[in-house]
């Protein structure tokens, strides 16, 4: 079984009175995360808007003031709830932030997750500890989302190893096979701009997996990136998880956008897979 926690340990120059409203205050917090709503209660709602282009819809389960928060994460609206613990301890004249995440489903989703905890605290020092505000960050993050359908595997595979059933969902096929080593072209509208993205199947394990290598045309990509549809069974059905990876391979100038437009993109496209085989209401 693949872990599905970690911890990550950051030292900071600053003390506890000076940390501890960085994590709370939603005008300290957009000094190094992003853009932060948060009520400090039980049950308090939370809603981040990242700098990477995630969105975190959570709730505050326990703050114990100056020296941990809890929090229910969820990464996007349908993700499943995964659990975040920030404990901040005294460390000489400075202190110590430990960040404790768990409930994550798969090595895609606590690679990313980790990634993102790195560079959020060492943008939380860099703010705490020299008044920098972040640059924006995040380019190099996967998009690693997760939806529970309520079909089985085998109902739900054509639907991502077809080219009728990948237009249903995801963009016009012009071209597909499910081969290992067959190209592929996919056209669709977005925002207003036409979008042709292209690439080669990677990997097929019927009714499991889809892996493809992924390309924005005339984006300037340096190369291409990595796109994974992976089902697994679920007591309600199935579970499926997109982890979109390789922002790292184009340009560092054109990552970050890339990766923003990713997160936005995919979202709705899970969103309309999930309306697309919700149960039919009866009337």
């Amino acid at each position: 079984m693949e872990p599905t926690s970690f911890t990550h340990y950051r030292s900071l120059r600053s003390a506890v009175p000076s940390v501890w409203p960085c994590l709370t205050r939603p005008e300290l917090l957009a000094g190094w995360i992003g853009e932060a709503d948060m009520e400090l209660r039980p049950d308090g709602a939370l809603v981040l808007k990242l700098w990477n282009g995630d969105a975190i819809h959570g709730r505050v389960i326990a703050a114990v003031p100056t020296a941990r928060l809890e929090l229910a994460w969820k990464p996007f609206d349908f993700d499943p709830e995964s659990h975040v613990v920030w404990r901040l301890s005294g460390d000489g004249p400075g202190s110590r932030l430990t960040v404790t995440h768990d409930g994550l489903r798969s090595r895609e989703e606590r690679d990313h997750a980790r990634l993102f905890w790195r560079d959020s605290l060492e943008a939380l020092a860099q703010y705490v500890d020299r008044n920098v505000p972040s640059a924006e960050w995040g380019g190099t993050h996967p998009v690693t989302m997760r939806a529970f359908l309520p079909r089985t595997a085998p109902e739900l595979w054509p639907l991502l190893s077809s080219a009728s059933g990948l237009t249903k969902w995801v963009a016009n096929v012009e071209q597909f096979e499910p081969q290992t080593g067959s190209v592929f072209r996919f056209r669709s509208r977005y925002r207003g701009q036409d979008v042709v993205e292209q690439g080669i199947v990677q990997e097929v394990i019927p009714e499991s997996r889809l892996r493809l290598s992924w390309e924005w045309v005339g984006e300037g990509w340096s190369a291409p990136t990595e796109l994974l549809f992976a089902l697994e069974p679920d007591p309600a059905g199935t579970s499926l998880l997109i982890s979109h990876s390789g922002f790292e391979r184009i340009e560092a100038a054109g990552a970050l956008a890339a990766r923003r437009n990713y997160a936005s993109a995919w979202a709705e496209v899970l969103s309309d897979l999930r309306v697309l085989v919700a149960p039919a209401v009866a009337r």
